[in-house]
């Protein structure tokens, strides 16, 4: 096998570590595979610094106790890498909004794609894109948009 090939299966096998330990809220790890100045740019939020990120994440699981990431596809460069992530919860708890407003549980389930976009300085995460669909998940949980 070239070692283009192992650097992707590296890339691969390492995305799937990273959402292991995001789905176990080991947030230490994860904040140590982020730089520093790590910018984070998901619907309506953009923020920068690893510990904004890992609040980030940690905002979602308090909604979504049972919340659980799978990469689905991973393409990788140099230096970024693309990947579409299939994510599953029920909604149990506040999920709180940019704007400061939240939603009350619905004890309903979702399931919904991302698309994640990080660009690589060495071998941490230097920046964090997230796209998904907010109208489809609002709409799983009942929310009329």
């Amino acid at each position: 096998m070239n070692t283009i090939a192992i650097a992707v299966m590296d890339r691969t096998a390492w995305v799937e570590e990273f959402f292991r330990h995001v789905d176990e809220h080991d947030f230490d790890w994860v904040e140590a595979a982020l730089t520093p100045g790590c910018v984070i740019d998901a619907s309506g939020f953009r923020q920068e610094g690893a510990e904004v990120v890992v609040l980030w994440m940690a905002g979602f699981f308090a909604a979504f106790p049972d919340l659980r990431h799978r990469p689905r596809r991973v393409v990788s460069g140099d230096n970024e890498l693309a990947a579409i992530v299939e994510v599953t919860g029920t909604h149990n708890g506040d999920l709180a909004f940019p704007d400061g407003n939240s939603l009350p549980p619905t004890g309903a389930s979702v399931r919904v794609e991302l698309a994640e976009f990080w660009r690589f300085e060495g071998a941490r995460i230097a920046e964090y894109k997230v796209i998904y669909d907010q109208s489809d998940l609002l709409a799983q949980l009942g929310v009329s948009v």
